[in-house]
């Protein structure tokens, strides 16, 4: 399979809508006449509708250049330092930056004198399951907007800092 961007994956992603209304539409009728149970149906209905929500996000990313503003944390040098929160032993969030914790970006941000810009990056959909996991986290699960390697619109790759 090859890869698409642009106008082509517009045209593929409008396909898969249409699909994702037809299956809809065609479940709908059965259950009008009686041929399966709507509670039968819980799972492939939340599916549907979520990707006909990642479809109509997707079309909007492509509406536009394929990029968004984002907020970055750089060092004194310019370079893009990579942050994650996670919850420490203690029950609280910190952030970590650079082997550097702290428990809020200010704090972050004081600690090593970096400094917070916004900076465009392309942006795609990605799948984060809900609560739990296997069936309860697909279905509690929802698509979000990322920051994404490859903009989806002119194809260009422009990786993660490093």
């Amino acid at each position: 399979m090859t890869k698409v961007y642009g106008e082509e994956l517009r045209q593929d992603i409008i396909k898969r809508k249409q699909t994702l209304m037809d299956a809809i539409a065609r479940r709908e009728e059965r259950i009008a006449r009686w041929e399966t149970d709507e509670d039968d149906c819980f799972l492939s209905q939340r599916v549907e509708e979520q990707g006909i929500l990642e479809c109509n996000m997707q079309l909007k990313i492509l509406d536009t250049d394929g990029t968004e503003e984002w907020d970055v944390i750089v060092d004194e040098n310019g370079d893009e330092v990579r942050t994650h929160w996670f919850m420490n032993k203690w029950g609280k969030d910190t952030i970590v930056g650079n082997g550097v914790f702290a428990s809020s970006e200010a704090a972050l941000l004081k600690k090593t004198g970096w400094k917070k810009v916004t900076i465009r990056v392309p942006v795609w959909t990605q799948f984060r399951a809900g609560a739990g996991g296997g069936m309860c986290g697909v279905y509690n699960g929802s698509y979000s907007v990322v920051r994404w390697h490859t903009n989806m619109v002119t194809g260009e790759y422009v990786g993660y800092p490093d």
